[in-house]
């Protein structure tokens, strides 16, 4: 499902972004392979720590601070471009964040799903 979302979304992105972002496409995809991958290590992750009952009580405050973290870590790699020496435009650098905008609400809809057939 990530995959396919992910993709999709990629190549719309793309799509609607034009011939005219050339140099930004390389930059597009390290910003999607990011959040796929973090998103998928997440899941798995939750996944394992769902059938722990001393840490499932934590989840909701452990994926916070792990959203958190996430959020950190694409700051940090893609600094130079969001607000270091090679700063984007604006339009640019919002397009960064619709990655986060697409696989966020699949983390949260996965997440919960594990959680709820957990506590069932």
């Amino acid at each position: 499902m990530f995959l396919l979302v992910g993709t999709t979304s990629f190549f719309l992105h793309q799509f609607f972004l034009g011939n005219t972002a050339v140099n930004f496409i390389p930059l597009l995809q390290k910003a999607y392979i990011f959040h796929f991958f973090f998103s998928l290590v997440l899941l798995i992750f939750f996944q394992i720590f769902c059938e722990v009952d001393k840490i499932f009580q934590q989840l909701g405050f452990i994926y916070m601070g792990v959203l958190v973290f996430k959020i950190i870590v694409f700051t940090a790699i893609f600094y130079p471009q969001l607000l270091g020496e090679n700063m984007l435009s604006r339009y640019y650098r919002a397009s960064l964040l619709i990655p986060v905008i697409v696989f966020l609400p699949l983390e949260v809809i996965f997440i919960s799903k594990l959680m709820q057939s957990k506590k069932a």
